[in-house]
């Protein structure tokens, strides 16, 4: 039974990159490849094995070399795991895993990934021979597939799929509990996230109040308590990534930054405005929701003309929109594994 070694940002808490691992295991699922070949990259084994039933390692090198040693295969997915904006130190780390499983002549994947930003030349270097020497490289948008060519990469196994996450299909039942849910996320210097306060206080109406969604606890939460202290409010438990799809399927309308937050929001069928923090969202949102993702530059105005557009548009025109988009995505991303089936473990 050929054993998987699977990394990428688990076990950090974060709502996407845990919702990616889970929705990662489903679809192997159905190609035959069950948890038990799956061994997990993590920041926090302990917590990745009890939340998703594998066996997870720590992120140092003794444990990763001996893992990779006894694989068949190598596979990174969640994010865009070959970027520099969070840091340089990142995308040296998942370059350095990358060559060393092929010196050890183990197939490579890098799938449902996003591409960038690289803003080094020096970044660019790496992310070319990274990409080039993988076996297979699927992203989830079409820009990435562009960047990729952009700096040389040799794209014959270079494919464009969809976000991992569009395979879920175990999505909660609707329970609203708030008209509006809102996730936003620290970013240092390049806005105001009073912002959002000030356009919800022009929508709010009596008795209406504001859930707030932490998708990484720890982060999140120091933006959301300026909403907190200036609007009616309550908090959403988040204890496990199950537990961010439950609180977007109990609102009205989500407001929220973090991409996995808007898919969840497509995926349930609940209304929505996107901040674009990141180039991500706008290139995974762009052509079936532009007008309902917006810069980080709008003004409150704009941002409470685009709330209350959507929220008394046509539901069902809406609703319609995002289900044929949800529906291309899913067949998108279920490529992920057949692509892999046939190319790693065949």
């Amino acid at each position: 039974m050929p054993q998987v070694f699977l990394f990428g940002y688990f076990g950090a808490g974060n709502f996407g990159d845990e919702w990616t691992l889970a929705s990662f295991i489903k679809g192997c699922q159905r190609f035959g490849l069950s948890r038990k070949q799956l061994v997990v990259l993590s920041r926090n084994p302990q917590r990745t094995s009890n939340e998703h039933d594998v066996a997870a390692i720590p992120r140092n090198w003794r444990s990763i070399l001996s893992t990779v040693r006894g694989s068949h295969s190598v596979i990174g997915c969640g994010g865009s795991l070959l970027q520099d904006v969070t840091s340089f130190r990142s995308l040296a780390f998942y370059c350095l895993l990358i060559w060393v499983a092929k010196a050890m002549g183990k197939k490579v994947a890098l799938l449902g990934q996003g591409l960038g930003p690289l803003k080094r030349t020096l970044s660019r270097k790496l992310a070319k021979r990274t990409l080039n020497a993988c076996d297979l490289v699927t992203f989830r948008e079409e820009v990435s597939f562009e960047t990729a060519k952009q700096i040389g990469v040799q794209i014959d196994d270079c494919f464009v799929t969809a976000d991992l996450t569009f395979v879920w299909d175990d999505l909660p039942q609707r329970e609203r509990e708030a008209e509006f849910g809102v996730n936003i996320r620290p970013l240092k210097g390049r806005w105001n996230e009073e912002t959002v306060g000030e356009a919800l206080k022009k929508l709010l109406c009596e008795g209406e109040n504001v859930l707030l969604l932490p998708l990484q606890p720890q982060s999140d939460e120091l933006v959301l308590k300026t909403l907190a202290a200036s609007l009616p409010s309550k908090w959403w438990r988040y204890e496990s990534w199950r537990d961010g799809l439950e609180g977007i399927s109990s609102i009205g309308l989500l407001i929220a930054m973090r991409l996995h937050a808007l898919v969840a929001a497509c995926l349930l069928g609940v209304p929505f405005v996107g901040l674009n923090y990141d180039p991500k969202v706008a290139n995974i949102f762009g052509k079936v929701a532009g007008r309902e993702i917006l810069p980080l530059s709008a003004s409150s105005e704009e941002l409470a003309e685009t709330i209350g557009r959507v929220r008394s548009e046509d539901s069902e025109a809406m609703k319609l929109r995002l289900s044929e988009f949800v529906s291309n995505q899913r067949l998108a991303a279920m490529r992920n594994f057949e692509l892999m089936a046939n190319k790693l473990l065949s």
